[in-house]
């Protein structure tokens, strides 16, 4: 059964919302899936889209059919018709002639810009002793992190005492949980001073970074 986004007379006649379709023609009968209402409507055309979609630090183009109402910060699968690769992204930017906006008709938009959450690279600040460490690792973009949590890396047990978020600004009150895409970066100290060590195969980069000092002095990352 085909889904498409379109107004519902009942509940949502000014916003697209998902419909399932139960019957097709020029005038297709929908049900809301929002308040189960169902009505005829003109399903949207499915246009193919150019999408450039990053994860972390790669972005790659992709061509996807996509219908209705594209808004920054909707998330949505895009299927690449070429490869018939499905990524779960984010939309961060669009573009519509020469000018951004924050939503379009896919039938007017050039380009749409946007970041891959079905698997993200979270970072990891590990303050200890006078340096602080950089730890890279690849994770679900729906998994979360909380305020106070101890993580395992490896052999490691990390605490965190605070995140970064990707809108600005850090969270510190314990308890609280971001998940993954949503995530800048995450500030944690170890549990214990037992020396790192690393096992073979596994996703997690570390690097030396500056001072705890320079860190609390910075301004802005």
């Amino acid at each position: 059964m085909e889904n498409v986004e379109v107004s519902c007379p009942e509940c949502s006649p000014d916003l697209p919302v998902s419909h399932a379709t139960l019957k097709e023609g020029e005038d297709a009968l929908l049900r809301c899936e929002e308040c189960g209402s169902v009505h005829r409507s003109k399903k949207p055309r499915i246009v193919p889209v150019r999408v450039i979609v990053s994860r972390g630090e790669e972005s790659f183009n992709v061509t996807s059919l996509l219908s209705g109402i594209i808004r920054v910060g909707d998330e949505i699968i895009v299927d690449d018709e070429k490869t018939g690769e499905a990524y779960h992204v984010q939309i961060s930017s669009i573009e519509v002639g020469d000018k951004r906006k924050e939503s379009a008709k896919v039938e007017e938009i050039k380009t749409v810009w946007a970041r891959a959450v079905d698997e993200v690279m979270v970072k990891i600040a590990v303050s200890r002793r006078e340096t602080t460490e950089s730890i890279e690792m690849k994770i679900e973009g729906d998994r979360e992190f909380t305020i106070g949590e101890k993580v395992k890396v490896n052999s490691r047990e990390l605490k965190i005492i605070r995140i970064k978020i990707r809108e600005g600004g850090f969270k510190s009150k314990k308890g609280i949980a971001v998940k993954a895409r949503d995530i800048r970066r995450i500030y944690a100290e170890p549990e214990s001073m037992e020396p790192r060590r690393v096992s073979k195969g596994e996703r997690v980069v570390i690097k030396k970074r500056e001072s705890v000092w320079s860190l609390k002095h910075k301004k802005t990352e």
